[in-house]
């Protein structure tokens, strides 16, 4: 393991590191002698190491994607939790065709993030038994899988816009934002010297707007929804195309009944961690139906739906904002009553 780490650690203080998890096997096929995968944590793991919460990024985020809602007070409460935030494969800290694969690198899935990430807990921290899983998008993908993988490994487990499986919705536009990239002439069939960076751009600019609602942008001057849009455009800009790629690809392969012939009922009926279910309300990349589905087939399953016009935007932590006090709110209520 590599990294400033302590399991003392200040609770107010990330601390940063990264461990290898030794030769990993990917559901496709194909493996990586050495896999690593990154981290940060907060807070202190206790005497019993039963207060550690498992926190997983969306799509095109990092080990920092929930900062907002991590600290004393917040949702995930540093002064009662140990918080382990993770990079998944394929971007961050943890490895990623970029290392020097690229086009090589193994197709990966949401399963293989989450047989990683466990592998992690387990090797670094001792941990047999988490508090709680947590994540957002392709972060709720990954808890919700790993709530399925190892049902009694898991206590609880917070859904931020999930869904079952990635939708027609969600893939079509990832296959969009794909066509887009490899149209830019400095791809070069993947083989590029220089960053394909106008394509990364231009696929953000697709991406977007299916991550708001009508209503949302309605509602913004040209300068302001231009403003908007350029924050996504800007940070998939600063992805690695590769990486942008196959990060996304495998989000958009999620789906849990894959393993199960197709039959949700019975990837879901394998969960026994209590579930707290929250889509946000306006979401049109992964739409609420889906999330209905989710908590109608886990057995201890509370549901809320995020009161936000943003649309699948809207559990992103904004200070003061009702949506974000909402799922503060909802998340230490449901950690409080679940053990």
């Amino acid at each position: 393991m590599t990294g400033n780490m302590s399991l003392n650690a200040p609770r107010d203080a990330g601390v940063e590191a990264s461990h290898s998890i030794g030769r990993f096997d990917f559901e496709a096929g194909g493996f990586l002698e050495q896999l690593k995968i990154g981290f940060v944590t907060y807070g202190a793991l206790n005497a019993a190491r039963d207060n550690a919460i498992v926190v997983l990024p969306g799509t095109a985020n990092t080990r920092h994607s929930a900062d907002g809602y991590i600290g004393p007070g917040k949702a995930f409460d540093t002064d009662a939790y140990f918080v382990i935030a993770l990079d998944a494969i394929g971007a961050g800290t943890s490895s990623k065709p970029s290392d020097g694969l690229r086009g090589r690198f193994p197709a990966y899935n949401i399963r293989d993030m989450v047989r990683a990430g466990f592998a992690l807990v387990q090797q670094v921290f001792g941990i047999s038994r988490v508090r709680a899983v947590a994540g957002a998008s392709m972060g709720a993908f990954q808890a919700l899988e790993w709530s399925i993988l190892y049902p009694e490994a898991t206590a609880a487990s917070i859904l931020m816009v999930p869904a079952a499986r990635a939708g027609h919705v969600f893939r079509s536009t990832v296959a969009t934002a794909r066509r887009v990239l490899t149209m830019d002439p400095l791809w070069k069939d993947g083989q590029y010297d220089v960053p394909p960076v106008e394509g990364l751009r231009m696929a953000g600019r697709v991406y977007y707007p299916w991550t708001v609602t009508d209503a949302w942008i309605e509602q913004l001057s040209p300068e302001q929804l231009e403003a908007e849009t350029q924050q996504t455009v800007e940070r998939a800009a600063q992805w690695d195309a590769w990486d942008f790629l196959k990060r996304y690809e495998a989000s958009a392969s999620h789906d849990i009944s894959q393993p199960f012939a197709g039959d949700f009922a019975k990837a879901l009926d394998r969960v026994q961690a209590s579930t707290l279910v929250l889509p946000s309300a306006t979401d049109r990349l992964l739409p609420v139906a889906s999330a209905r589905l989710v908590a109608r087939g886990i057995r201890h399953a509370c549901y809320a739906e995020i009161p936000s016009t943003q649309g699948h935007l809207g559990w992103r932590a904004v200070q003061g904002s009702p949506a974000t006090t909402f799922i503060n709110d909802q998340i230490a209520r449901f950690l409080g009553t679940t053990g």
